[in-house]
């Protein structure tokens, strides 16, 4: 789903760290129908091979082919996912590594933190391969009980917006997120334009509440931009307040809030288990 295209530094900048997985600790397991090494064929390895995620679940897979001599063919490779490095590998994306460099790159939306490897299956040519195991894990956050009242005021008073944010920190717990920078916005009623109303940031128990200009009747949401290793997210609820008083004008014309935020709210995140923290509730 998409989200807000803000930057989960701003925190966009940070990417999960990279760990490569001691073969000990995550059995590699044969393909099925890998091709079996014969003698007429050329050994192939992975030169290099990185995962990361932004803050917006995106994965960015990078790496590199080499052989005992130069590589003139343009290899399928299959980019394959495991929740937990050993088991249940399936195939996310294929890829065609460049006859020029022996590189490959690619970059798509996956939501769930886990485990990434790339294989070559193997041909006539080459032997069959496969890359590294590498970690790439961000945790889940969420925006609770967001809410702005009073829910009738006069135009251009004051509104407050409040809310509590959290991140989980293992596999079946989470605890309010402190000292992070949550962004109020806005929209007017009847556009879609959402506008940066202003930053507020998170109590030690992830709680947030901030006064913002009431600029006209319209919706009110959330947004966090993410941390290092966690999720962006927004408010899955949009509270509406109207405004009343003298204005007149169109909204042009109208005192208008901050710059705009391109921002679409989500489902529900109720959809999404509260045991697979892991995830990214949503594409903010």
């Amino acid at each position: 789903m998409r989200r807000i295209t803000l930057g989960i530094l701003s925190a966009s900048a940070v990417m999960c760290t990279l760990a490569a997985v001691p073969p000990a600790a995550l059995a590699e397991t044969a393909a099925p129908g890998a091709s079996q090494a014969r003698l007429d064929q050329r050994p192939l390895s992975f030169s290099s091979f990185t995962v990361s995620y932004d803050p917006y679940a995106n994965v960015t897979i990078n790496g590199g082919l080499r052989s005992d001599s130069a590589i003139y063919d343009a290899l399928p490779l299959t980019i394959e996912y495991s929740f937990d490095g050993k088991t249940g590998w399936t195939v996310k994306k294929t890829v065609t590594a460049d006859t020029g460099a022996n590189a490959f790159n690619t970059t798509f939306n996956y939501n769930q933190s886990g485990y990434w490897r790339a294989r070559f299956a193997g041909n006539a040519t080459y032997q069959a391969a496969t890359s590294p195991v590498r970690k790439a894990w961000r945790w889940r956050t969420e925006i609770h009980s967001f809410k702005v009242s009073p829910k009738k005021v006069r135009k251009n008073r004051y509104v407050t917006a409040s809310g509590r944010l959290i991140h989980w920190t293992t596999i079946s717990k989470h605890s309010g997120y402190a000292g992070r920078r949550v962004r109020i916005i806005f929209r007017f009623k009847g556009k879609k334009t959402w506008y940066h109303l202003k930053w507020t940031k998170t109590n030690s128990k992830g709680y947030f509440k901030q006064k913002v200009h009431a600029y006209g009747s319209g919706y009110y949401a959330a947004v966090f931009e993410g941390g290092k290793g966690t999720f962006a997210t927004g408010s899955d609820n949009t509270p509406y307040v109207k405004t009343y008083g003298i204005g007149g004008g169109s909204v042009a014309a109208q005192t208008v809030p901050g710059p705009v935020v391109n921002w679409t709210p989500s489902p529900s995140s109720s959809a999404v288990s509260a045991t697979a923290p892991q995830l990214s509730a949503r594409r903010d």
